[in-house]
């Protein structure tokens, strides 16, 4: 499709247009990052009207080589560049979707579960995906950890937890003729944002609330309203919207909030009969999150087929309370908590699994996010550990000590700060005595560490396994 074919598609929502250059080039692709594009790309690009936004996009601009650029009409006086062109912002989900079923058409083949909540998205959609395919429905996950399949990655991180809009419809358009289900991570940036659109789904989880997220939110009852989108707006009559069973307190203010809300509690492993459970279930969090991962599918293909599942059968998401067996009877945990309730959660299943080890905690707090649950972290942590060490996590564009300042202002007993996070890890390790468990909390399976804008490669895994690799 040539851009000026695409040109005549939209040309009604056109508020005003540069010099165009390209118009006979055949287009193969539309996305929203304009970062490494070539000339049969369409960018569809949002800046916000002030002098530093617009800086950062025509530095973006020059680097890169779109074919077509549909900014935001507003900022013409300041955006002369060619191959540019301006449109209502309000219109661009509508305009991006008109573009999409010419390229990427949505054959509506695909089934598409929407999994919320806090804490327990990425476990929820892994597991959920493994037992579909288990069952003969194969299946994807979307999130956190990218695009995988029961086999492992097919494409690596997508730099947010829930996509765009755009690369969700890339997404469904690229697997929908060989999976039958795809489980995707919503944030409640995601659905504040309506990066769904026009996506409804054929089943919904919320596995969790608690604080997270109030930089962006403001206040809890914001960000509870943003999760309750999942439901009102996306879920597809007339299925309805699974909770954990043992989250009753989130179950009555979904109902307090909206009485008519289609939500029912997950049946539990007992109800179905599943015994033998593995390591990684006798937390109550990943009881919780495989409960709703099997309930899912047993709405999706039947209830008789998740009866007596063998849960041995799944491969457990690497950095979710991720096992590595140390020398004295001792171990590493890797776990990606970062939020107040999740460390709780994750002290709780430690000590209920490993009853007789002493407790070594390593965390921190990411840059440029919620400050007021940095100290909420710290009282969480003082709750089970034995030994705890602060240190960094992603400073992003904050000093780490400052963050680890903010940390400290919820501790009572004492703790060890090491700012740099490999040598806070290989002090916990070395120091660690018989029969202990070492939580490295935060990072999980992310291979990078963010800082002044730049990820540097960094692994938990990798430095556990160097330290086991020279003892």
């Amino acid at each position: 499709m040539k851009i000026k074919e695409i040109i005549d598609l939209i040309n009604n929502d056109i508020k005003s247009r540069n010099n165009l250059l390209n118009l006979e080039i055949n287009t193969k692709n539309i996305t929203t990052n304009i970062e490494g594009t070539n000339n049969s790309d369409i960018v569809f690009y949002k800046v916000q009207n002030n002098p530093k936004s617009i800086e950062v996009f025509l530095e973006r601009l020059k680097k890169a080589n779109a074919g077509l650029v549909i900014l935001n009409s507003g900022t013409e006086a300041s955006i002369k560049n060619d191959n540019c062109l301006f449109i209502d912002g309000d219109n661009f989900f509508k305009l991006q979707k008109v573009l999409l079923d010419k390229l990427f058409l949505n054959k509506r083949k695909l089934k598409i579960i929407g999994v919320t909540g806090t804490n327990g998205k990425t476990t929820t959609v892994n597991l959920a995906m493994q037992i579909s395919t288990l069952l003969g429905h194969p299946a994807i996950s979307v999130g956190t950890i990218g695009i995988q399949d029961s086999n492992g990655e097919l494409e690596g991180d997508l730099n947010s937890t829930t996509p765009s809009y755009v690369e969700l419809r890339k997404i469904i358009w690229k697997y929908q003729d060989k999976y039958q289900a795809c489980f995707v991570e919503v944030s409640s940036h995601g659905l504040d944002q309506n990066r769904l659109f026009d996506i409804s789904l054929d089943g919904a989880i919320w596995t969790s609330f608690s604080q997270d997220h109030l930089d962006y939110h403001k206040t809890m009852d914001e960000y509870f309203e943003a999760k309750m989108l999942i439901e009102k707006k996306y879920l597809n009559q007339p299925h309805q919207l699974i909770v954990p069973f043992n989250e009753k307190e989130l179950y009555e203010k979904i109902l307090g909030k909206n009485p008519n809300a289609r939500v029912k509690k997950a049946k539990t492993l007992s109800d179905l009969k599943v015994t033998k459970l593995p390591l990684f279930y006798h937390s109550i969090y990943n009881q919780s999150n495989v409960e709703c991962a099997l309930q899912i599918n047993a709405d999706l293909w039947g209830e008789e087929k998740v009866y007596q599942f063998d849960l041995n059968k799944i491969k457990t998401p690497s950095g979710r309370f991720s096992v590595i067996e140390l020398k004295n009877n001792s171990m590493a945990i890797i776990d990606y908590a970062h939020t107040p309730d999740a460390l709780i959660n994750i002290g709780e299943a430690i000590k209920n699994a490993f009853p007789s080890h002493s407790r070594t905690v390593v965390f921190g707090c990411g840059g440029n996010r919620d400050k007021t649950k940095r100290p909420l972290m710290a009282k969480a942590v003082e709750q089970f550990a034995n030994k705890i060490i602060i240190t960094s996590d992603n400073p992003r564009d904050e000093a780490p000590e400052d963050i680890i300042i903010d940390i400290l202002n919820g501790l009572t007993n004492s703790y060890e700060a090491v700012v740099d996070r490999k040598k806070a890890i290989l002090y916990a390790l070395e120091s660690a005595g018989k029969n202990e468990v070492i939580l490295i909390a935060g990072k999980g399976h992310e291979e990078y560490q963010e800082i002044k804008g730049v990820k540097y490669p960094f692994s938990d895994f990798s430095i556990v396994k160097e330290f086991q690799t020279q003892k």
